[in-house]
């Protein structure tokens, strides 16, 4: 597989570095996207990178506002076959200019992982090669009261999952979860506090619950978990817990919908409580539950 990286700011630098670890014989080009750029460019032509090579996927990461459009231009240029394009900032790429670029490449994978560490397989032949080793955290703790170690079984693109494994040796595996979360925000975690209209959340605490989720599952189980009861009547709010739920929107199975009620996944859910808070029904009910 050879790779292109477009790479722009302190955020698109860290990431360059983390998947040099893994793919660096498989990235033919390297080109820094100059920062501060206008959000609005009429021609983003003259920031098309010289020396472009043939490439199977283009990795775009840190860019802000039409200069994303660029794409377009390096996928003729390379022929490539996929693309990532990804987001830790609602000011990057808005939904109109992710429409502009999916129709200027008809018939190229495109995915606009939002954050860069909800990158999950899209049974694309590139995306998921580089999805094997970079996205959504996944790793092994190992110990029966105490943390004895933590192995990284897929990194974030930014390399906070391993940052995170390295910090948790040590602590009660009651802790490991919330003090997940607090390893992510030392690293630090660079995704912005802004609040995302598309997500309802900010890109920053859905990091956050990326990596719970990832000790979650590892753990099997959670020191807070939601459920809900049997006065659920989703059919009757048209499953509010559902549509607000900022998991959901980034992909993922927080909420399922069974014909007329809800359940909550807690291998998922972030408890961000928004769901608890807008139930008409007041169905939801926080637990100490092991999942």
């Amino acid at each position: 597989m050879k790779i292109t990286v477009l790479y722009s700011g302190n955020y698109g630098e860290r990431v360059l570095n983390t998947i040099l670890e893994k793919f660096a014989q498989n990235i033919v080009s390297i080109h820094e996207i100059p920062e501060n750029l206008p959000e609005y460019i009429d021609d983003v032509s003259e920031y098309v990178p010289e020396n472009l090579k043939e490439s199977d996927l283009i990795i775009s990461v840190g860019l802000f506002g039409d200069i994303n459009l660029i794409v377009c231009d390096i996928v003729k240029k390379t022929n490539a076959k996929s693309i990532i394009i990804e987001s830790h900032s609602p000011k990057q790429v808005t939904k109109g200019l992710k429409s502009e670029i999916s129709n200027s490449l008809n018939g190229i994978k495109i995915v606009f992982p939002k954050p860069f560490c909800s990158l999950k397989p899209v049974d694309d032949k590139y995306i998921d090669e580089f999805a094997k080793y970079f996205g959504s955290p996944e790793i092994e703790i190992i110990g029966e009261t105490i943390v004895k170690s933590v192995t990284v079984k897929r990194n974030a693109p930014c390399g906070s999952t391993k940052y995170v494994a390295e910090n948790l040796t040590g602590y009660s595996l009651n802790e490991v979860e919330f003090e997940s979360g607090n390893k992510l925000h030392n690293y630090p975690c660079l995704a912005s506090m802004d609040v995302d209209n598309e997500l309802g959340d900010t890109i920053l605490h859905l990091a956050g619950y990326k990596i719970k989720e990832a000790v979650k599952k590892s753990l099997r189980f959670s020191n807070k978990i939601l459920t809900v009861t049997a006065d659920c009547k989703g059919f009757e709010c048209g499953f509010k817990c559902y549509k607000i739920c900022p998991v959901v929107k980034m992909g993922e199975k927080a909420v399922e919908i069974e014909k007329t009620h809800a359940n909550i996944n807690n291998l998922f859910c972030g408890c961000c409580m928004k769901c608890v808070d807008i139930c008409p029904f007041n169905a939801i009910k926080v637990l100490n539950y092991k999942i």
